[in-house]
């Protein structure tokens, strides 16, 4: 508070007033003096010393008063470049982050006394000094001790409570002391136990699981059972795990669209494939201010976190807001780094995490510039004229060409029979299919169109949007 403070030589020059601690003890002094008696104080110089500390009677509260506040962080996510965040360096991303509730005790009133001493050479350089210093007091200064959003005791004042003139006396001895004006100020401050500080959630689901107590051990090792001699009896001992979602709602998404489902309705039918389609339902639309007023959180626009669990057990995370115009429709900002990763597809029609598997280099720098988990486009091929392309470019065809008795295709296709659903690739002189729909009948496949962005999942049977669709109660979560 009292650093800063100028005063101005003969020669025009501003000198910066130094400030210390004045209340230092005999052998600091003694070391600051070189342990001798005859070395000159510099001046000008502000001395700051406390005189008295004093419980403040007055402004005693309720000793048992917590007060909570809840706290939520946003998220963060890793550098490419740095790595894992460290403080200071985290990059922040519109997600939300960890929640905790804090509990602050009442903190115990003080009144604090202090002097400040000034220090000057003459009568004028003290006039500067304190003509800079008694304008702030109107009657009082206000003061915070620091920023913390959660410090309730940072905020204060700074009275004025008496000036001493000088040190000197009348009339003047031999010596020729230094001139020191003293100001007296009081400031009413708290000593604060430390805060209690808990992780905070929502219940949005209740899962119970039933173990076969046969067992006449009493060891439990989670995940496992109880006490199990091998893996059958691990497999054996867990009976069951149910998972509840409030309302037991399940929920409809598409695009950006998010809609409440009511448990017994029928999933809606949508082509995901050729990008047509839309949100319907078969009974009353649902308010999403109705399940947020029973759900026991406070729903913050674009705070508020949507996860859709997908079926490789990872989730599709997003911050969203209720529609203004339709309370029944949540529109959603997808975190596109939450997606699953695409699969890669090689020239040989081998896929990723296969055995013989070879990444083509092709489709990264010589021809297609994507990577081998993305097609170029989706297309008709009885409709779309390929024309000259790159080695490497890659279609996902939505109808069958060619056939097995009669190889001839179109010409632009040269001799390529492939069925809808296929994807196919240029080799540089021919096409030729390197993902067989007809034969990945059990295996998750995961895709981006290059042309329009979006991500698609093969699910044995057809392509969808990898996140869109119909998700039961188990498999998604809001966390408000």
């Amino acid at each position: 508070m009292f650093s800063n403070f100028v005063v101005k030589y003969g020669d025009g020059t501003l000198v910066q007033v130094p400030v210390m601690y004045g209340d230092a003890d005999r052998q600091v002094a003694s070391i600051i003096r070189n342990n001798s008696e005859n070395k000159v104080s510099n001046v000008p110089r502000i001395a700051i010393y406390v005189t008295s500390l004093a419980l403040d009677r007055d402004r005693l509260a309720d000793s048992t008063y917590v007060s909570k506040i809840n706290i939520r962080e946003r998220d963060t996510q890793i550098d490419d470049v740095v790595g894992s965040p460290t403080y200071g360096q985290e990059i922040y991303n519109q997600s939300q982050g960890r929640n905790y509730t804090v509990e602050r005790l009442m903190p115990t009133p003080f009144k604090l006394t202090m002097k400040v001493d000034i220090w000057s050479s003459s009568a004028e350089q003290k006039l500067q000094i304190l003509e800079q210093i008694l304008v702030l007091f109107n009657p009082s200064l206000e003061i915070q001790t620091n920023d913390n959003y959660l410090d309730w005791t940072s905020l204060s004042v700074l009275n004025l409570n008496d000036i001493n003139w000088s040190s000197k006396s009348v009339p003047v001895g031999v010596d020729t002391p230094i001139e020191i004006g003293t100001i007296t100020v009081d400031t009413p401050i708290w000593i604060s136990s430390p805060a209690k500080v808990k992780r905070l959630g929502v219940v949005t689901k209740i899962v119970t699981s039933m173990f076969n107590n046969a067992s006449t051990s009493s060891t439990y090792i989670e995940g496992l059972g109880a006490d199990p001699v091998s893996a059958t009896t691990a497999l054996t001992s867990l009976l069951d795990t149910n998972t509840t979602t409030i309302h037991n709602y399940k929920i409809e998404v598409y695009g950006n669209q998010v809609i409440a489902l009511h448990p017994a309705e029928n999933e809606s039918t949508v082509n995901l494939t050729s990008d047509v389609g839309g949100i319907s339902r078969q009974q009353p639309a649902i308010s999403w201010l109705e399940i947020f007023a029973t759900s026991g959180g406070k729903y913050v626009a674009g705070s508020s976190t949507i996860y859709l669990q997908q079926a490789n057990g990872s989730f599709v995370v997003g911050t969203f807001v209720i529609n203004s115009l339709d309370n029944t429709v949540l529109v959603v900002n997808w975190n596109p780094d939450t997606l699953t990763t695409n699969t890669g597809i090689d020239s040989n029609g081998v896929l990723e995490g296969s055995v013989g598997y070879t990444v083509p280099t092709y489709r990264n720098g010589t021809g297609n510039q994507g990577s081998p988990g993305n097609f170029d486009r989706i297309i008709d091929p009885l409709q779309f004229n390929p024309g000259t392309v790159a080695a490497g470019t890659r279609y996902l065809i939505i109808e069958d060409i060619g056939s097995v008795s009669n190889v001839t295709s179109a010409v632009e296709w040269g001799n390529l029979v492939a069925l809808a659903n296929d994807i196919i690739e240029y080799t540089g002189s021919r096409w030729k299919v390197i993902f067989n729909s007809s034969q990945e009948t059990t295996t998750l496949v995961w895709q981006t169109n290059i042309y329009s962005g979006v991500q698609y999942l093969w699910n044995g049977v057809s392509w969808i949007k990898s996140y869109e669709g119909v998700y039961t109660a188990d498999k998604w979560k809001i966390v408000l």
